[in-house]
């Protein structure tokens, strides 16, 4: 069953369009709205699949508002309903989906029901069939479904060191802004555990007014859904309940891959894969105030974990790890002189001297 919102300043506009979607039958109208400021302030929350929308509204016409609209409510395609026509042209430079002459006509509705079935059936991968029988007799379910991730190739992402997102072809992907990537990394962070919108606020604009953060929420979230529309994800961001989340099955991480190697049994190739993995601290580039409590209790679980490997390494991987514990904690004296003392074994005096020099101007700063 599709969600509409209808938006219309004459309540009896508002009741022929109701009565015309309740008998072509597979639309629920679960908003109707004579002020468009009401419609944009709870349009987010019913999260409707369609928005028929009037032109001709007091202080906000419906082509300004139908940018607005969009950017709360980034899967919902609009349907502008007017009685005058002389606004085509500038209803689908909007890329609305459908333009309804009043009064409306049932036929008309169809066909726009129609094009919408057609759209969704692309996105989502709907088995051919009548796209007019589609748009009459709906499946309970086929609005809300999700498509099979399960098959789709993983996007890859660098959380160690800077954050990197890359395409299944090994592209590294631009964001629009900063807080697009910011906002992206915070949802990451609860892997896909839904994230309450007033925390988000409170963490990436804590400066701003409630109207103001909640304003960029909407453009950054439009902006980060845009950008995996474009590849092909397009509901890799889910909301329901004031809480947004990320799908996590489509993304592969190198932290993930590294919280594996630490439940596994310490060997020599378990422990050479996690000293690759960690090429720097979670998002050690990004400078997240909210990451700070994490990156250090991951750094903390991957020294211990690193550490108590010393003595099951050939002295080749030894020195590998020894460069990396001292680079994770330069105050531990213990390690220079592991260091110093694998350096010399394996024939690498002037190796072994720079690790000496090395220490000692550690702790000649330090004092």
């Amino acid at each position: 069953m599709w969600k509409a919102v209808l938006i219309d300043d004459e309540e009896i506009a508002l009741d022929v369009l109701e009565i015309i979607l309740k008998d072509v039958g597979g639309v629920e109208v679960v908003g109707r709205f004579q002020f468009m400021a009401d419609a944009l302030g709870q349009c987010e929350r019913l999260e409707p699949d369609l928005i028929f929308l009037d032109i001709e509204m007091p202080r906000m016409s419906g082509l300004e508002a139908a940018e607005q609209l969009k950017l709360r409510c980034p899967d919902a395609e609009i349907v502008f309903v007017t009685a005058h026509d002389q606004y085509a042209v500038d209803a689908f430079h909007t890329e609305a989906i459908g333009y309804l002459l009043k009064p409306v006509a049932k036929p008309k509705l169809l066909q726009t029901l129609s094009r919408y079935s057609n759209l969704q059936r692309k996105m989502r991968g709907w088995s051919d069939g009548d796209a007019d029988s589609r748009a009459r007799k709906i499946e309970t379910n086929s609005a809300g479904s999700a498509p099979d991730t399960s098959k789709r190739q993983t996007l890859t992402l660098k959380m160690m060191g800077s954050m990197e997102l890359y395409d299944p072809s090994g592209n590294l992907l631009k964001w629009r802004t900063k807080k697009t990537k910011e906002l992206f990394a915070f949802l990451w962070h609860y892997r896909g555990s839904p994230v309450y919108k007033y925390t988000i606020l409170e963490r990436l604009w804590p400066d701003l007014s409630a109207k103001q953060a909640q304003q960029l929420l909407h453009t950054t979230l439009y902006y980060m859904r845009s950008l995996f529309k474009s590849l092909g994800y397009d509901e890799i961001v889910k909301y329901g309940d004031e809480r947004y989340s990320i799908d996590t099955r489509v993304l592969h991480s190198d932290l993930e891959e590294l919280l594996e190697l630490m439940k596994m049994e310490a060997t020599e190739k378990t422990v050479m894969q996690a000293v690759a993995y960690y090429s720097g601290d979670y998002l050690e580039t990004e400078h997240y105030d909210w990451a700070n409590s994490y990156r250090i209790e991951l750094r903390s679980a991957v020294l211990s974990f690193l550490a108590g490997a010393l003595g099951l390494l050939s002295n080749t991987s030894r020195i590998t790890l020894l460069n990396k514990l001292i680079e994770l904690d330069p105050f531990c004296e213990d390690y220079y002189d592991m260091l110093v003392s694998g350096l010399s074994q394996a024939g690498d005096q002037m190796g072994a001297a720079k690790i000496e020099r090395l220490k000692r101007q550690i702790w000649s700063e330090e004092i």
